[in-house]
């Protein structure tokens, strides 16, 4: 006897979170991410690789724990989410509020279409020392450097998104909804989608420019100190550095979809994005 789909969601709804987590974790790739980990500290540790400064796993802890033990990485890290974040929500009020305006009225697009077209051509890392002459070494001009950045994609996509299949206005029209009424329950959850992905690519390009930012522009965050650790020569302390940055995209990308998908879990489901 077959199964029918209120049933199958009603058996997917009893099954256990701690199982559900379980089925989400890939196995495979912990395995290997450890055995490579276990790969670097042999390879370190028997002189396989003779670097002078590339420290194995094993010193990379210690010095994780004696960032945390001075208090460095507590700052350095509130400090870049801080820039990232701040950044990247201005970016996605402004891509999502301009992206709709371009996507939904053809004469404004056509009109900003070669200007976009020439800003989103300079390469993002050039508008840095831009950003220094006109804020100067601030966190105000990391938020600006880590906004233009995070811009491009939520911007691009949500023009995308907006331009819905001409079908599904037809059906719009065929209900005689309204232009609002298409508006809101047409053309956005047709765009959630394609949104949902240009404000995780906005999460991930804030990030990476923060720390360039920070790296060339500004004395402060997580940036900062994998240059000043670098210079110090205390490899150990920076591949913590660089090890926390990873951990921090990760975790903020987890963080993004799982708010995602709690907000639109139907829109994203349609479009094969729900997990």
């Amino acid at each position: 006897m077959s199964t029918t789909m209120p049933e199958a969601s009603a058996v997917a709804s009893r099954v256990p979170p701690s199982k559900a987590l379980r089925g989400r974790i890939n196995a495979v790739g912990a395995a290997v991410f450890v055995l490579g980990l276990g790969v670097w500290e042999l390879a370190v540790r028997t002189g396989l690789l003779d670097f002078a400064y590339l420290p194995p796993p094993s010193d990379v802890v210690v010095g994780l724990g004696e960032l945390i033990e001075t208090g460095q990485l507590q700052g350095a890290l509130a400090h870049t989410l801080f820039v990232a974040l701040s950044g990247w929500a201005l970016a996605g009020l402004l891509g999502v509020a301009a992206g709709s305006v371009l996507g939904l009225v053809r004469p404004v697009w056509r009109y900003s279409m070669a200007s976009l077209e020439a800003l989103r051509a300079l390469p993002i890392v050039a508008f840095v020392p831009v950003a220094v002459l006109l804020y100067g070494f601030s966190a105000r001009m990391e938020i600006v450097v880590a906004c233009y950045a995070a811009l491009w994609p939520i911007l691009l996509n949500t023009i995308s998104g907006m331009r819905t299949e001409q079908r599904l206005i037809e059906v719009g029209a065929v209900l005689r909804l309204s232009r609002p009424a298409v508006l809101w329950k047409i053309r956005l959850p047709a765009a959630t989608a394609q949104i949902v992905v240009g404000l995780r690519l906005g999460l991930s390009i804030s990030l990476v420019l923060t720390l360039v930012a920070e790296m060339v522009g500004n004395p402060a965050g997580l940036g900062f100190l994998l240059v000043d650790k670098a210079e110090a020569l205390q490899p150990a302390q920076m591949f913590a550095g660089v090890f926390v940055v990873g951990v921090a995209g990760i975790v903020l990308n987890a963080l993004l979809m799982v708010a995602a998908r709690l907000a639109f879990r139907g829109q994203l489901n349609a479009a094969g994005e729900g997990g």
